[in-house]
């Protein structure tokens, strides 16, 4: 596993910082923050061993992330040097999909939490179903908030 590697639950530290999903998961009872909270208690539960360069790679920003899977002009996706697991390319191609009964012309950070509640990363679904998030409860929510959105 490489440090630069970008994993699911890079995608969902990034989501829970979206204003937009803060107030979809707003609407599901839920605190992003404290989301966030546990997927960090499951993110250290998890490692083996931590140190400083890891814990700074932790991240991906909701910017970098929509750019890379929106592109510019068909352009080739910009991951700043990182490559995406496997996982996180299956999640991306889900978040495509989710795209389409919201007639959304480019990919959101609505999506990608819908996407993100149908993962079976470890991390991340463990983290989502501390706190009962699963994508049939959130469908609905999810689907009214991207019509919203800019």
């Amino acid at each position: 596993m490489d440090r630069r590697d970008v994993h699911p639950h890079h995608l969902l530290r990034a989501v829970l910082g979206d204003r937009l999903v803060r107030e979809i998961l707003g609407d599901l009872d839920v605190d992003a923050d404290e989301v966030l909270v546990t997927l960090d208690q499951h993110w250290l539960a998890a490692a083996d061993t931590i140190d400083v360069e890891e814990i700074e790679a932790v991240g991906i920003d909701l910017p970098t992330v929509l750019a890379a899977i929106n592109p510019p002009f068909d352009e080739p996706p910009d991951w700043g040097g990182r490559q995406l697991t496997v996982a996180t390319r299956d999640l991306l191609m889900r978040a495509l999909a989710v795209r389409g009964p919201t007639q959304a012309v480019r990919v959101g950070s609505s999506h990608l939490l819908l996407s993100l509640m149908s993962s079976r990363d470890p991390l991340v679904s463990a983290t989502l179903r501390a706190h009962s998030l699963h994508g049939r409860a959130a469908r609905g929510v999810v689907e009214r908030w991207s019509r919203r959105a800019p």
